[in-house]
């Protein structure tokens, strides 16, 4: 069994020459499932971020500021860069996992390829804004990996490089506030007897003015859909359906019941584990949702997902020490190294399949875009498509800000709906005038184009500033719409569905 599985001690490939190996390996695994991201179209915040990059924080803004000097109005550059930072985490992910779980190289390998193919984050690739997502988790990687390396073998310049990696993490964005105590966690599960709690005071000292200048912002951020929750998508990153997220939305107490089924059943793991390097993982895992200021990560279509690259490479770490342990047995060797291969291929699968869709999102959103600027006057987006399967189409967004990529047109979002890519889907004008607008909506699940917080159970409003709609007639394939201006007249113009 030794030529099957080396020796990590024994195997003459070790050091340099083994990262090195991996590290191509791991460049051709990321080159196979994204290269067909190459020309995607910006989609969703991309447009915002491009509009105001002097906004972002720290290095992200300059970043940006720089791809669009340089690249203009092609996407291949942008991609490129995104992937440059992906490729940088991988890396850190792997040296990351080789200071904690302590075992064969290629499981360092495995953790960075999970990592980088779970579709979770894919908005963190996939946009061309992904450096926001991408940037402050390299910045949290490289410092973990720093103190992780000076708590292994001492020196000066480690202890200095994590400080300002960590600094550098820390002060400018709010993901990493609480990444001090990750730092925790690994003095108390990987260093164990050997901890010295002490090297974590000047970590902690930098922290402190952080909590207290961001304190409004973190008082605001305890609800719990804000923290936990998204982590389900973690190991489950196809996202829920919309009828069993609105199930989860109506009757909390459901979700409560999931999380301690989920409680207990790590726990039972840990007792069969039985190494750090699980605990480790899971709790830190659990650290970087403490206190989080964004908004919900979307449960159907993972929009937000970029905030969990973090906790996806701590998963990664604990779902690698379940494998290691497993593989302490001589008969499950072999097997764990089929199961975890196929693994693999199936989250290659599924982010090409995500990049998929969000090629056909972006092919949506240029047909509108040409379509509104020949239409040369003021435009209703309806419906104003939002996401589909992933990717965030957003139409309205696509012309709100002048970028290399858009023009900024006069429309007035109408009917904001999810797309559905189904020949039986239709959006149907039936009356149009300026003072009422009649729409129906036809689709084998209209909870499918619907966010699944909104339940239309009879006759129900929705208001905005400018509008009142009205849902009338709720069917599960059926439903429809009557939309009556508060002030001004409707637009004449509607787009992508057309006026009769």
């Amino acid at each position: 069994m030794a030529r099957f599985i080396p020796d990590p001690k024994t195997h003459p490939i070790t050091g340099v020459r083994r990262f090195a190996l991996d590290a191509a390996a791991m460049l051709v695994y990321i080159t196979l499932v994204y290269v067909w991201a190459l020309r995607l179209h910006p989609l969703g915040r991309d447009y915002g971020m491009m509009a105001a990059p002097h906004f972002m924080p720290f290095a992200t803004g300059r970043i940006l500021e720089w791809e669009m000097r340089v690249f203009g109005g092609s996407p291949t550059g942008y991609h490129l860069v995104s992937l440059g930072f992906l490729y940088a985490c991988m890396l850190a992910v792997y040296r990351l996992t080789r200071l904690t779980v302590q075992s064969y190289f290629w499981l360092g390998t495995l953790a960075a390829v999970l990592f980088m193919a779970n579709p979770v984050h894919s908005e963190a690739v996939l946009n061309l804004t992904g450096i926001s997502d991408l940037v402050p988790a390299l910045l949290a990687l490289l410092a973990l990996v720093a103190y992780a390396s000076h708590a292994a073998a001492p020196r000066l310049w480690r202890f200095g490089a994590a400080l300002v990696l960590f600094a550098c993490a820390v002060m400018p964005y709010s993901t990493n506030l609480f990444l001090i105590v990750v730092l925790l966690l690994f003095e108390v599960f990987i260093r164990g007897k050997e901890r010295r709690l002490m090297r974590l005071l000047p970590f902690a000292l930098l922290s402190l003015p952080m909590w207290w200048l961001q304190r409004d912002l973190l008082s605001d951020s305890l609800h719990p859909n804000h923290m936990l929750p998204p982590l389900y998508l973690v190991f489950y990153p196809i996202g829920l359906l919309p009828s069993t997220a609105r199930t989860f939305y109506e009757i909390p107490a459901l979700g409560w019941l999931a999380a301690g089924v989920v409680v207990f059943l790590l726990w039972l793991l840990a007792r069969k584990v039985r190494r750090p390097a699980f605990l480790f993982g899971i709790f830190a895992m659990a650290a970087t949702r403490l206190f989080q200021p964004f908004p919900e990560v979307d449960p159907v279509h993972m929009i937000g997902g970029g905030q969990l690259l973090l906790a996806t490479a701590f998963f990664n770490i604990a779902l690698i020490t379940v494998f290691r342990r497993m593989m302490d047995h001589p008969k499950w060797q072999r097997p764990v190294i089929v199961w975890t291969t196929l693994l693999a291929l199936v989250f290659f699968c599924v982010q090409i399949r995500s990049i998929r869709a969000w090629n056909h999102a972006g092919q949506v959103v240029k047909q509108f875009q040409a379509e509104a600027e020949a239409a040369q006057q003021t435009i209703g987006i309806l419906p104003d498509y939002q996401f589909y399967r992933g990717a965030p189409m957003c139409l309205s967004e696509s012309i709100a800000y002048d970028t290399p990529f858009s023009a900024r047109l006069p429309a007035q979002s109408l009917l904001r709906l999810h797309y559905v890519r189904s020949a039986r889907h239709e959006v149907s004008i039936t009356n149009w005038t300026a003072q009422r607008g009649e729409v129906t909506i036809t689709a084998p699940a209209v909870v499918d184009l619907l966010d699944y917080r909104r339940t239309f159970h009879g006759p129900t409003e929705i208001n905005t500033e400018e509008l009142q709609i009205t849902a009338e007639r709720p069917t599960d394939e059926r439903l429809s719409f009557v939309i009556t201006p508060k002030d001004d007249a409707l637009p004449r113009c509607t787009l992508p569905a057309r006026i009769p």
